[in-house]
C-alpha cells in the first residue's frame, strides 16, 4: 500500500509532508509531523481523520495548539489542523450550534452581539471550542462542561468510523477533563460540533464582565510571554492545592533546563524562553513534579498532553 500516494490522492495540495510542528503549538517546541493537513469544514475534517484510520495511519486533531506538547522527534502520522468554522444560533433557545475549530474568543463576542453570554469565564481563554471541550476547560469556578447540552462525535469503530451524539453526561466531564482526554488505546474519537446552552444577557453587561476576567487574568498570568497555558492541573480546592503555589512554594521557579522555565509571574505556566526543546520541556516539568512530591508529599499531573515520538 503505498500511504504517499492514496494521501495525495485523497487530501490534494492542503496536505504536507516532513512538516515542522513547532509553528502550530503556542509553546513553539517541537520536530515534525509525517504529514499535515489543513481542515477547513466539518467535511474535511470527517474525510481526513476516516482516511487516516482506514489506513492505520495514527492521527491526531490540532485545534489552537495549546495545552499540547508535541516531541522533538515529530509526530508519525497525520496531525490534522482544525479549522472548521460554521456557528448557528438559535436566539429563540439561547443555543448555539459550533463548530469545533472555531475559536472561544470569536464565539464569546459573537455571541454577545446577540445578548448571549454564560461563557464569559472563558474570555481570554486561548484555543478552539473543541480542545475547550476536550479538556473542559475553565476558570473563575465554571467549566465549559457546565454550558455543553450535546456533542457530537466521529468515533473509530472498527475499519471505519460512525457519528455519534453525546449528552453532557455522556462526555463525562470531570476537572480539566472528559472521556476523550481518559486513557484510550487506540485511535480517539473527535468532536465535530457541539450544542451550547447560553444564557440571555444584555451585551453591555456581558462585555464589562469579560474585561474584567480579562484583567484579572492579565494582571496574574504570563499572557505575554510563550507558555501552553496552565501546565498542571490543580490536585483540589483551596490554595494549598493549588499547582501554582505547590510550584512556588517548592521553588519551581528557581528551575531551568535550557531555555525551558517557569514563569516568575505564575509558576504553572512553563514557558519558552527563546529556544527550549521538547525534551528540555518535559525534563523541567520532570524536576518540579519530584520537587512538589519531596517538600509535600502529594503528586501534580500535567494538564497538557505530550503527542509524538517519546522515548
Amino acid at each position: 500500500m503505498n500511504i504517499d500516494k492514496i494521501l495525495e490522492d485523497e487530501l490534494g495540495e492542503k496536505l504536507k509532508k516532513n512538516y515542522l510542528l513547532k509553528d502550530h503549538v503556542s509553546l513553539h517546541v517541537g520536530g515534525v509531523a509525517d504529514y499535515f493537513y489543513t481542515a477547513e469544514n466539518i467535511a474535511d475534517l470527517t474525510h481526513s481523520v476516516s482516511l487516516a484510520h482506514r489506513l492505520g495511519l495514527p492521527y491526531f486533531v490540532l485545534g489552537g495548539g495549546y495545552n499540547v506538547v508535541p516531541s522533538d522527534s515529530g509526530f508519525h502520522g497525520l496531525v490534522i489542523k482544525n479549522k472548521s468554522s460554521n456557528i448557528v444560533f438559535s436566539p429563540d433557545f439561547s443555543t448555539v450550534i459550533v463548530d469545533s475549530g472555531v475559536n472561544l474568543g470569536k464565539l464569546i463576542n459573537l455571541a454577545a452581539g446577540r445578548d448571549l453570554g454564560g461563557l464569559e469565564f472563558l474570555f481570554g481563554v486561548p484555543g478552539t471550542v473543541g480542545g475547550a471541550i476536550y479538556g473542559n476547560a475553565g476558570a473563575f469556578n465554571y467549566e465549559i462542561g457546565d454550558f455543553v447540552k450535546s456533542v457530537t462525535l466521529l468515533v473509530p469503530k472498527e475499519d471505519k468510523m460512525t457519528i455519534v451524539r453525546h449528552t453532557a453526561d455522556g462526555m463525562k466531564f470531570s476537572y480539566r477533563s472528559s472521556r476523550l482526554k481518559d486513557k484510550i488505546i487506540g485511535p480517539k474519537p473527535v468532536i465535530l460540533t457541539a450544542t451550547i446552552q447560553l444564557v440571555q444577557r444584555r451585551k453591555d453587561e456581558i462585555l464589562r464582565m469579560m474585561q474584567d476576567h480579562l484583567a484579572i487574568k492579565k494582571k496574574t498570568q504570563p499572557l505575554e510571554e510563550t507558555s501552553a497555558g496552565s501546565f498542571f492541573k490543580n490536585i483540589g480546592l483551596g490554595r494549598e492545592n493549588a499547582a501554582g503555589f505547590l510550584l512556588e512554594q517548592a521553588g519551581a521557579k528557581n528551575l531551568r533546563v535550557g531555555d525551558a522555565a517557569f514563569s516568575k509571574k505564575h509558576a504553572n505556566f512553563l514557558v519558552n524562553k527563546k529556544n527550549a526543546t521538547s525534551a528540555d520541556v518535559k525534563k523541567l516539568a520532570e524536576m518540579a513534579k519530584n520537587l512538589v512530591k519531596e517538600k509535600f508529599n502529594k503528586v501534580i499531573e500535567e494538564e497538557i498532553e505530550y503527542i509524538g515520538r517519546w522515548s
